[in-house]
């Protein structure tokens, strides 16, 4: 096998897997992730061999080959083999501009379907694993799917994409905010915008962006997930400026218990509400606040019989390590747990490595990956929470 097709694939697998594979714990994940995605089993040292942390005597067997393949989206290495072979020629083959209005119309002509998420994740994860692949598309794209009230709602809104919200999905907002002109969307355009200005330490930014929204009232009607960016929002701005966040609180408080009786009719509903509060109070430092949000939402998830390997596990374990409970925090695989989020992996990891890294003693290679991870994302206030 040809080393640049070997090259090509590894890439592939760390673009499917959402982080590079730097330690035998990623390999181990990367295991689960693969059976979970292909039901297709691959020895960790065989991971671990093909990606260069333990010497390899041998080169992976056709059939490895072809697992690996099918994980990250091909029917073979052939196909692999293939794409790497044609990136190297100007592109004659297949018009990307038909591919991309494609893809475009694929959103256009889906409804909105209330508790459907779930339903349209993989359509999303394909759509920027495409685009990572091209990036000179990736500006067109934006612009045309802000323009559909699919997009709107499930690659913008709903589909926060973290890795790279300080990267294109967070530029792209602006063509989100021109097709939809509205104090709702204006509320969860900005108050993501403050998060990723928080997560960077851009004070002045941070400020530009929370001053967009002060005046405005959000109402008890508006969707979850932005009560839950606009509460955030409040919690990141009080934070940088010392102020005090009891009326935030009681305010957080309100829009949940009209979220709750909301529910009542939708018992499949997934608490995104909760989750987002609780993300903001514990990066805050308010971690018993946080713990209760926690609690509210894996509450929700039992009594409505849905998953509960979800991202509440990732935040329960961080809870506990930074309210000095280390004994409760469990060595979960929160990432190949929530695959509703494939396209926050960085995110979901950094988080991951800091609860272990407080609970435990790490080896070199765990904190070696954080610091490449904050350095790619450019999330540096997370090497600095309380």
């Amino acid at each position: 096998m040809k080393q640049n097709v070997l090259s090509s694939l590894k890439k592939e697998l760390e673009n499917s897997f959402g982080r590079k594979v730097v330690s035998s714990r990623d390999c181990s994940q990367m295991v689960e992730d693969i059976y979970k995605k292909t039901g297709e089993t691959v020895n960790a040292n065989t991971l671990r061999r093909f990606f260069g942390l333990v010497k390899a005597d041998y080169p992976p067997s056709s059939s490895t080959l072809t697992i690996l393949s099918k994980y990250c989206g091909f029917n073979s290495i052939e196909e692999i083999e293939h794409i790497s072979t044609k990136n190297a020629v100007p592109d004659t083959a297949v018009n990307k501009e038909e591919v991309l209005r494609y893809m475009i119309s694929l959103f256009r002509h889906t409804q909105v379907a209330a508790n459907q998420e779930r339903i349209f994740y993989p359509l999303v994860e394909q759509t920027i694993t495409f685009l990572e692949r091209n990036p000179s598309l990736i500006d067109k794209f934006q612009r045309e799917i802000a323009k559909t009230i699919t997009g709107q709602y499930y690659y913008y809104e709903k589909s926060v994409n973290m890795d790279r919200l300080n990267d294109y999905y967070g530029d792209g907002l602006r063509h989100y905010l021109r097709a939809n002109d509205t104090e709702k969307s204006k509320v969860f355009a900005h108050s993501v915008q403050v998060f990723r200005y928080w997560l960077t330490k851009d004070k002045e930014q941070l400020r530009t962006h929370m001053s967009a929204i002060e005046s405005i009232t959000a109402t008890p009607d508006y969707p979850d997930h932005i009560l839950g960016r606009f509460i955030a929002a409040k919690l990141y701005h009080a934070y940088i400026t010392g102020s005090p966040i009891d009326n935030t609180l009681i305010e957080a408080k309100r829009y949940h218990a009209g979220i709750l009786a909301r529910r009542e009719d939708s018992p499949f509903a997934f608490p995104d509400y909760e989750l987002i509060i609780c993300e903001a109070l514990l990066l805050t430092g308010h971690y018993d606040e946080g713990a209760e949000y926690i609690w509210h939402g894996k509450t929700y998830l039992a009594a409505s019989g849905q998953e509960k390997n979800t991202l509440y596990n990732l935040w329960e374990d961080f809870a506990n390590v930074k309210r000095g409970n280390k004994n409760k925090s469990k060595d979960r695989n929160a990432v190949a747990g929530a695959t509703e989020h494939a396209f926050s992996k960085k995110y979901i990891t950094i988080i991951s490595l800091l609860s272990h890294q407080a609970s435990r003693n790490s080896p070199a290679r765990p904190i070696q990956q954080l610091t490449e991870l904050i350095q790619e994302t450019g999330y540096k206030k997370l090497l600095f929470l309380p």
